[in-house]
């Protein structure tokens, strides 16, 4: 049995469809049916924004199917809803190539420090992919992000008080992953480490300063 959403007779006119590759821009055509794409022009593999796993709630077929899919495509998984907010924001930023770059370098400092010092990984990466966007909570919600998530990605971009140790983690982090977004694409008037507030923020000011002195 094939599941009908999967059968090419039941797709409409969106069965085909373009999105930016999140990482160089360049256009990319997807099948509804394509897990993921290759962009040819910088190499990043693509998850399909579109995929929708909601039926595995219910279909008897569930497990046979999610099971033949990469991982990284299983509903628990950040990572589609990590790639789907990167078009978002690669969409919204079109206009600013420089903003795009910043928030991206952002991001990736983000994932790398939480790696190392704890904190909501999830929420902390959103916020820096989200620090340039004028419609944060707009985008959060047309990608129905999780309750949680939302209050936490909105408390970090706001700089509200953290409540608890977590929370504290992980507004350092977002703090230090800004500044050395700016720091790495010499954005940035600082020209010493002090002003992060991790260790590994620190060390990571450090590096880039020092490669930038070279």
């Amino acid at each position: 049995m094939q599941c009908p959403g999967q059968d090419n007779r039941y797709w409409s006119g969106e069965a085909v469809f373009e999105i930016p590759c999140p990482h160089c821009g360049t256009m990319l055509e997807f099948f509804k049916d394509d897990s993921q794409r290759l962009c040819k022009q910088c190499g990043h593999r693509v998850l399909n924004p579109k995929i929708d796993f909601g039926c595995a709630s219910y279909c008897p077929y569930a497990e046979q199917c999610m099971g033949a899919l990469p991982a990284g495509l299983r509903p628990e998984a950040a990572d589609l809803f990590k790639e789907k907010l990167a078009i978002a924001v690669r969409k919204q930023l079109l206009d600013s190539e420089q903003k795009y770059l910043l928030v991206s370098r952002r991001a990736e400092f983000a994932e790398q420090l939480c790696r190392e010092e704890g904190g909501n990984m999830a929420a902390v990466v959103a916020a820096a992919m989200l620090s340039e966007s004028e419609t944060p909570l707009i985008l959060l919600n047309e990608l129905n992000a999780a309750d949680d998530m939302i209050r936490e990605v909105t408390r970090l971009l706001a700089r509200k008080p953290a409540q608890n140790d977590e929370e504290t983690t992980s507004a350092a982090i977002f703090h230090d992953a800004c500044l050395l977004g700016e720091l790495a694409l010499n954005m940035s008037s600082t020209n010493q480490a002090s002003p992060c507030q991790t260790a590994m923020g620190r060390q990571e000011a450090t590096r880039i300063l020092g490669k930038a002195g070279e």
